[in-house]
């Protein structure tokens, strides 16, 4: 019986939903960059037609923004609540829109999770078949495929491509980052 709260019915539209995404946000951003040039609406909406169908064409493309959405739902509804509690404890919404414009840290704390949301997406989806030299399989011993085979190049590669090696970097990256923005200029601007 089908009722209310059963989701299963949306399967079907699986693929709909990412083209009408795409559509949206392409044609919002041509519209407010005026890219293209002012009164273009026709323009703009032609290539954002034509950009979903290119998203349409692709499978991959359509799991990672099957992917990301959730995501970037979850930390709009993080940041409205967010809002809400500043604005409870008395900040008004002039000081919170002009300390999201002119702070630098802002912009990079949006950058970075969108960063970090596109990349988890892409793990997900490419997972095994990232590097030229993994397979699409998964080991059943985790300790198999070692290096120890006699091309340099392979045993470079396996290397540089292991998940606790791409894990480091991605430790070391945020370690950078969080070392840059704690000893920036903490001065206001005037």
């Amino acid at each position: 019986m089908a009722t209310i709260l059963d989701i299963g019915l949306f399967e079907s539209f699986n693929t709909i939903f990412p083209v009408l995404l795409v559509f949206a946000l392409v044609f919002a951003i041509l519209q407010k960059t005026s890219m293209l040039g002012k009164d273009k609406n026709t323009l703009n909406a032609f290539i954002a037609i034509l950009i979903a169908f290119l998203v349409l064409l692709s499978k991959t493309v359509i799991n990672v923004v099957n992917y990301m959405t959730p995501w970037f739902v979850i930390v709009l509804i993080f940041t409205i609540l967010l809002l809400l509690l500043y604005q409870t404890l008395g900040v008004t919404d002039k000081s919170i829109g002009d300390f999201v414009t002119n702070d630098s840290t802002v912009k990079w704390a949006i950058f970075g999770i969108g960063a970090v949301i596109l990349l988890a997406a892409l793990g997900n989806e490419l997972g095994q078949n990232i590097g030229p030299y993994l397979s699409g399989e998964v080991p059943a011993n985790v300790t198999e495929g070692g290096v120890a085979t006699s091309d340099f190049s392979q045993n470079i590669t396996a290397t540089l491509f292991h998940p606790k090696i791409l894990g480091l970097i991605f430790l070391f990256t945020i370690a950078i980052f969080a070392v840059a923005f704690l000893s920036g200029d903490t001065a206001p601007s005037k």
